[in-house]
């Protein structure tokens, strides 16, 4: 007699290891003796803790562990989960044994006791969303954000819907630019928070290690939006500052030709990005028209 089969969400899934991006194509090299492969591992171990816990709570009658779980002592499970996983691959890397101490991750004996309240190191994130990451503080340094799914579909009963899963791991330095604050309203006892900014964001996901096939078109189109709104955002410093360079006048055309290669931006994009900041840059006066039609000098070259 044939054995039941197993409901969708009990089952065990794989990370792809084609998911994994060359260490050569990230943007930067990765920290603390870190490599690609050892991602792809803590990513298929957080998957088989969760997978484990799962089976024993349903064998013992109780709710799935996202279920038992308020959102953020999830979270915290699979941040934890991450941190000691990268821990144990890193000749470099200890858990800060400091309660609540920042970052999660600090160099071996680099601290008494291998704790410090307040030190350096890499910050572990685990988060649902796709881009609301956040903090205690803007705190500058190397993160980790491990991005995961949960099915919470309202259709299918629990067992049916699908397991939970990592989407995406991502490393970068961040500044404290790459950060905005909020402090606490008045009269409230929860302290203010930190944000991620766009610039940070951007920085995260163009150093994604290991992405899900699956979502590999999301994460894409996210990372595509971002380099886009970014370079919006600095195209008239980036423009002024290579028209002062050449002290000769440019088009937008050529400008943005320039500046698309240097943001790893389609033309059509960078265009209009840099349409855009000659228009503000003329209205403020920091260019002046050339000698030939639609070029632009930065006004201080054309003074000499």
């Amino acid at each position: 007699m044939p054995e039941p089969s197993v409901r969708p969400f009990l089952r065990e899934v794989h990370p792809d290891p084609h998911g994994l991006v060359d260490s050569l194509a990230l943007p930067v090299p990765l920290p603390f003796g870190l490599q690609p492969r050892d991602l792809l591992r803590t990513v298929e171990d957080v998957q088989q803790l969760v997978h484990r816990l799962n089976l024993v709570l349903h064998d013992a009658a109780y709710e799935p562990l996202e279920d038992l779980l308020d959102r953020a002592s999830f979270s915290g499970l699979i941040s934890r989960t991450v941190a000691a996983r990268l821990a144990a691959a890193s000749r470099i890397l200890v858990v800060n044994r400091y309660h609540n101490g920042y970052p999660d991750l600090i160099r071996t004996g680099e601290y008494p006791g291998d704790a410090v309240q307040r030190g350096v190191g890499l910050e572990i994130k685990a988060s649902r969303s796709e881009g609301s990451w956040q903090s205690h503080g803007p705190r500058p340094g190397w993160f980790c954000v491990v991005q995961f799914a949960i099915d919470e579909s309202a259709e299918a009963a629990r067992l049916d819907r699908a397991p939970t899963t990592i989407r995406c791991a991502m490393l970068a330095e961040l500044g404290e630019d790459d950060w905005s604050w909020t402090p606490a309203r008045s009269g409230r006892i929860r302290s203010g928070t930190a944000s991620v900014t766009q610039s940070g964001k951007l920085k995260l996901r163009a150093g994604a290690v290991w992405v899900d096939p699956g979502y590999r078109e999301r994460h894409d189109a996210l990372l595509a939006q971002l380099r886009a709104a970014e370079f919006r955002r600095i195209a008239p410093q980036r423009a002024l500052a290579l028209l002062a360079t050449r002290r000769a006048a440019m088009s937008a055309r050529e400008v943005a030709a320039e500046l698309a290669q240097e943001a790893d931006l389609p033309f059509d994009d960078a265009l209009r990005a840099t349409q855009s900041a000659f228009a503000s840059l003329r209205k403020s006066g920091q260019i002046v028209r050339g000698p030939e039609r639609g070029a632009y000098l930065a006004a201080e070259a054309a003074g000499e």
